[in-house]
């Protein structure tokens, strides 16, 4: 999740998440100065939550969701935001913390800018461990070896994609 929306996010970028978001996504998008806004706090209701996606979309400039609260178990409706994100042009994040390896995550359909998975959940990896499913543009987290071209500071534009 830090690599998406560090990858998405500067100061100032207006973002809406849903009300039902692990501190995981709040506190990296309080981090670097976004303006958030939030849709959807009536538990177990999509109706409200979709119209209150609706309402706050357009003008957006990304949506963070997550599929479904780890602390109440609510599936949001990702693939009906997904399609409101799609029809005001806004990218979407979409946090599968607790659905992947569990629910259907299909990244075409969906059309997210990114999926965030953790390994030791619904995917019964080790911990520690995680997959990010990029539909766009990633910023590095870290900066690191690479393990060719040692005398220059810059990375290798070769291996502009390797993030550790």
């Amino acid at each position: 999740l830090n690599i998406a929306i560090g990858s998405m996010v500067k100061k100032g970028t207006k973002v809406l998440m849903s009300g039902f978001e692990h501190n995981s996504v709040s506190r990296p998008l309080a981090a670097l100065g976004a303006d958030i806004s939030i849709a959807g706090r009536e538990l177990f209701n999509r109706e409200a939550l979709l119209r209150d996606f609706e309402k706050k979309l357009p003008g957006m400039e990304l949506c963070v969701c997550t599929h479904v609260s780890n602390a109440f178990g609510f599936i949001l409706p990702i693939y009906e935001i997904a399609g409101l994100c799609r029809k005001y042009s806004v990218p979407l994040i979409v946090d599968a913390s607790q659905s992947a390896g569990v629910l259907e995550l299909d990244m075409e359909k969906l059309g997210a800018a990114f999926i965030a998975m953790p390994g030791h959940k619904g995917l019964f990896g080790p911990q520690g461990t995680g997959i990010l499913l990029c539909g766009g543009e990633t910023k590095p987290l870290l900066w690191g070896g690479s393990g060719s071209d040692s005398i220059p500071q810059a990375m290798p534009d070769y291996l502009s994609l390797i993030h550790i």
